[in-house]
């Protein structure tokens, strides 16, 4: 959490409620975060030296705007620059469909269906939000930032196309072994 914080405070200082959104915003796709764990990861990068909190008035309401120390742009630079480890795949979808032979035939359909339609949806978004940055226009000094977050985007994008095609794939296989 404590990097994406620092990548987000890279771009731009923010309050908390900022970073929430951009969080909503950018990283949503492969990364959730509650206020409360956002709250828990400044305190923890405070103590680190990595950012700095400021007072502000805005409107007339008190707001913490957070900026990035040089510390925190270090401790950034060297985990951009550290390997990527492996992971497993995380996907509730997964664990599921192990167990979906214990279901009925029309079950097992139905809960497919369901979940191509929730995958379907997600690829709608993702798709809003594509064309949205079709007309960004991204100043100059962000735009090898934007380039990697647009490939993140297109990552995601073929991410849900390909589940689509093959959970369309593995559900016109189950329609066919349903007798009847």
């Amino acid at each position: 959490m404590e990097f994406v914080i620092l990548g987000l405070l890279a771009l731009r200082a923010m309050t908390v409620y900022e970073i929430n959104k951009a969080l909503e915003r950018g990283v949503s796709l492969f990364y959730s975060a509650s206020f409360g764990s956002i709250n828990a990861a400044i305190d923890r990068m405070l103590a680190k030296g990595w950012i700095s909190g400021q007072e502000a008035v805005e409107n007339g309401r008190n707001k913490r705007v957070f900026h990035l120390t040089p510390a925190g742009r270090q401790a950034f630079q060297d985990w951009l620059a550290s390997e990527i480890e492996a992971e497993k795949v995380k996907d509730p979808a997964l664990t599921r469909l192990y167990f979906l032979g214990f279901s009925d035939p029309e079950e097992r359909v139905r809960v497919l269906e369901a979940h191509l339609q929730n995958l379907r949806q997600t690829l709608g978004k993702l798709d809003v939000i594509h064309q949205q940055t079709a007309n960004m226009q991204i100043p100059a000094e962000l735009q090898k930032v934007a380039k990697f977050q647009l490939l993140t985007l297109q990552y995601g994008r073929d991410f849900y196309a390909f589940n689509i095609r093959w959970y369309e794939a593995l559900l016109e296989s189950l329609k066919r072994d349903i007798p009847g």
